[in-house]
């Protein structure tokens, strides 16, 4: 997790240093509209749209991972128990066994 947040860290900024860079004004056209703008703004502001458009399928992605980890714990947590349970049939069996060996040795 941290690579990623050090990654994006140095992506943002290089857009920063490339926006300052191409801090010119540019003219934009728009359908039937025309905006002036400082390209370091266009920059910068493709940047923030293109974080936007992707954060929705982020938080779609970390929710389904969260329910995929909760029903995995559930999981877990049942096979512990069934292995729990099954350990002690065990050793009551093995008891058993001990018990009943030692009655026929005694019956000898």
């Amino acid at each position: 997790m941290q690579f990623i947040i050090v990654i994006s860290m140095l992506f943002a900024l290089f857009i920063a240093l490339f926006a300052i860079q191409n801090a010119t004004v540019i003219t934009i056209n728009f359908l039937w509209y025309k905006f002036y703008l400082s390209q370091a703004v266009v920059i910068l502001g493709s940047a923030l749209f293109g974080i936007l458009i992707m954060l929705p399928f982020d938080i779609v992605k970390r929710i389904k991972l969260n329910i995929k980890i909760n029903e995995l714990n559930s999981k877990i947590k049942k096979l512990d128990d069934e292995l729990r349970l099954t350990k002690e049939k065990i050793s009551k069996t093995e008891e058993l066994d001990l018990k009943n060996q030692n009655d026929i040795d005694n019956e000898q």
